[in-house]
């Protein structure tokens, strides 16, 4: 399986100096029995796992950086951002379906940076949207890649450059990037909330399900 099969659509926020116990605390969740962390280097395989998407997930990365991610509800990536407040933090997010990506730096629990990147929203390959100052080092990856774009390199092999320089900051920043396999000492755990995910209700039968538009 191909990483572009895998991380084709992906949430993460990476934190300094947090915990995984910090985290599950401020996030109210716990790890999930049935998703131990994994045996072998890989992420989990969302294509093939139903059962993963909406779930969160957590794993540590080199430095002392605590990477979660996956692919949360709008309710989640905000329970998520409120661990950005708790260090320096990385929050990045692509989907290659549409062709969007953006990546936010936190220090002090306050935004320092960011970028946005949404090639259906703006026409063009060739325009990102910048708030604040880049650190000299990540601007220059920012101005490599932009005259990258401009000399048309990736165009004929459907490569949109832009698309995934968030995660090139991202790595820069904290190690990680949704573009590369893992390190061979990388695992991840599947969170759950406390006391475990809630037991969907049965859904109405005969004159009720008529009543709700169940059919």
């Amino acid at each position: 399986m191909s990483q572009s099969d895998v991380n084709y659509m992906l949430f993460w926020v990476a934190v300094q100096g947090l915990s995984p116990d910090q985290a599950l605390a401020a996030l109210k969740m716990e790890a999930c029995d049935e998703a131990e962390a994994r045996d072998v280097p890989g992420w989990p395989d969302f294509p093939n796992r139903r059962d993963y998407f909406d779930r969160i997930f957590m794993g540590q990365l080199p430095e002392n950086w605590l990477l979660l991610f996956g692919l949360p509800d709008d309710k989640d990536r905000k329970l998520l951002m409120r661990l950005a407040k708790l260090g320096p933090a990385f929050v990045g997010e692509i989907s290659r379906p549409g062709n969007y990506a953006e990546g936010h730096s936190y220090a002090d629990g306050k935004e320092v940076w960011s970028i946005d990147y949404d090639f259906e929203s703006y026409g063009r390959d060739d325009f990102l949207k910048m708030e604040g100052k880049l650190p000299e080092n990540l601007a220059t990856i920012v101005g490599a890649t932009y005259a990258g774009t401009a000399m048309g390199l990736g165009r004929d092999d459907g490569v949109d450059l832009l698309l995934h320089l968030p995660g090139k900051l991202s790595k820069a920043v904290c190690g990680f990037t949704p573009d590369e396999e893992p390190s061979e000492e990388f695992r991840w755990t599947m969170l759950q909330p406390i006391g475990g995910v809630p037991t969907p209700k049965p859904k109405p039968k005969g004159c009720l399900a008529l009543l709700f538009g169940w059919r």
